[in-house]
């Protein structure tokens, strides 16, 4: 998105803009919080571990004073190569299975399960020189350097004045024994990974919030947007309206189709007419097959006029049958006034009456 349009881009990203983003693989998401996690697993571990970090050290003594005590050929130095391997990498096991548990589980709490094929798609803008240039050039870019400058120069600081704070404890490590000093430089070491994983954590936490906001900022839409979205969504109304139009002129069509086979139309007799067909082997009560109102009603009484359909004339009886839904029966309290009209209706057409 241009930087210059942000200004015109006033409507917050409706969730349809949000879920095209998702499927480009668009999400918000913080690298600086993933990145804390090897920090962190690397305290806990020290925290909890301190009895397997002690193990590991011993083991590394005990494989050291070893070495000196065998004789020093191909076979041996593979032995001790192999068997040390195992030993370091079932103790390291665990910090590295847990960090990368523990970063999967981020990852998915701040994108959600996410798989995007556009991704895998070729950008050939990606290895345009002048793309490139422009992108190294960007404010993104310019703030992530910034951004990491800042990061530097505060952890460095932190840990100046926590080690300068240690610095009277130098000369009393001379006369340390070897289990104090090796405690103690534990100590320290463990402090200044602690004071460490506290900055990157503030850092990582105003990267989180700042990814998000720029994430809904750049999705943010112009009123031109929300209305093509709109017109995607719920169709041009213009379009809408013919459509509309469209259907009503189908179903007028199917309704005037039915004129001619009605057994009577029942007029106001100007402003309504209302086709009447009554089936006695397959309908209860008769039912109203078209209906309509002036012109509509016009048109009815043209057509029942030239196909033979008898009409009567009945103002109250009119107004109420229209409101009888198309292909519907007549209510049971017209039954005595339709029935009348019909045996008038039939006697017109030489047609028996049916029981």
């Amino acid at each position: 998105m241009a930087e210059e349009s942000f200004e015109e881009r006033t409507e917050q990203a409706t969730p349809r803009k949000r879920q095209k983003a998702r499927e480009k693989g668009e999400v918000a998401s913080s690298r600086e919080i993933v990145g804390i996690i090897p920090v962190w697993s690397i305290v806990v571990y020290l925290f909890f571990g301190g009895t397997v970090l002690t193990a590991f050290l011993n083991y590394v003594r005990g494989g050291l004073k070893r070495s000196f005590e065998m004789p020093v050929n191909e076979v041996t130095i593979l032995d001790i190569f192999k068997a040390d391997s195992l030993q370091i990498g079932m103790l390291l096991l665990p910090l590295f299975a847990g960090s990368i548990v523990v970063i999967l589980a981020v990852h998915m709490l701040q994108t959600g399960f996410l798989f995007s094929g556009a991704r895998l798609n070729p950008e050939f803008s990606r290895i345009n020189p002048l793309q490139g240039i422009k992108r190294y050039f960007s404010l993104n870019m310019v703030a992530e350097t910034l951004k990491g400058v800042l990061k530097v120069l505060v952890l460095g600081a932190v840990l100046y004045y926590t080690l300068k704070g240690q610095a009277e404890m130098l000369p009393l490590m001379v006369d340390m024994n070897l289990l104090s000093l090796q405690a103690f430089s534990f100590h320290q070491i463990y402090r200044l990974i602690m004071i460490s994983a506290l900055v990157i954590t503030l850092f990582a936490v105003a990267d989180f919030v700042y990814q998000r906001w720029q994430f809904s900022r750049n999705l943010r839409m112009t009123k031109q947007e929300m209305k093509e979205e709109n017109k995607e969504i719920e169709g041009d109304p213009l379009v809408k309206a013919r459509i509309r139009s469209l259907q009503r002129e189908m179903a007028r069509k199917r309704m005037m189709a039915e004129v001619p086979k009605a057994d009577v139309v029942i007029t106001n007799p100007t402003h309504f007419a209302i086709c009447l067909r009554y089936d006695a082997d397959g309908m209860s009560a008769p039912r109203v097959t078209a209906k309509g109102q002036n012109l509509i009603a016009q048109k009815i009484k043209e057509i029942a006029r030239t196909s033979g359909v008898p009409m009567f004339e009945d103002k109250p009886l009119a107004r109420a049958l229209y409101q009888v839904q198309l292909g519907q029966e007549i209510p049971e309290m017209f039954y005595k006034a339709v029935a009348t009209i019909l045996a008038h209706a039939y006697k017109a057409k030489g047609k028996g009456v049916s029981n």
